[in-house]
């Protein structure tokens, strides 16, 4: 996919908010009013106060307390992070570095338009 095909399919997530969270085994379900992305990897959330990735205590409150806030902007960087950052400046990024890998993907997004989906 282009970046600039891959851009348009994130900004999808735009003024959507985080409408749900679903603890599943061994990943995470990140639901925008529609669009879907499961995450496998390393997921961090900092709220412009604190900072903590999954595997950590308080990890669950603090991503929870996401739910219901609407997307500002979203930034993929192939090998680095897929951030989505939420109109209070807080964010969730999902690390997509090499060695964060604990499966074949580290996110599969699912449910846009046209019944789009990426996985990386």
């Amino acid at each position: 996919m282009s970046d600039e095909i891959t851009s348009e399919f994130w900004n999808e997530l735009v003024d959507c908010q985080l409408s749900s969270i679903e603890f599943v085994q061994d990943y995470l379900q990140l639901k925008f009013d529609g669009p879907t992305i499961n995450v496998t990897n390393p997921l961090t959330v900092n709220d412009n106060k604190t900072e903590i990735t999954s595997g950590n205590n308080g990890f669950r409150d603090l991503l929870c307390n996401q739910i219901t806030k609407v997307v500002k902007d979203v930034t993929f960087e192939p090998g680095k992070a897929l951030t989505i950052r939420f109109i209070d400046n807080s964010q969730i990024a999902v690390s997509l570095l090499p060695e964060d890998y604990s499966s074949g993907e580290a996110i599969y997004a699912h449910g846009f338009r046209n019944d789009n989906w990426l996985t990386e």
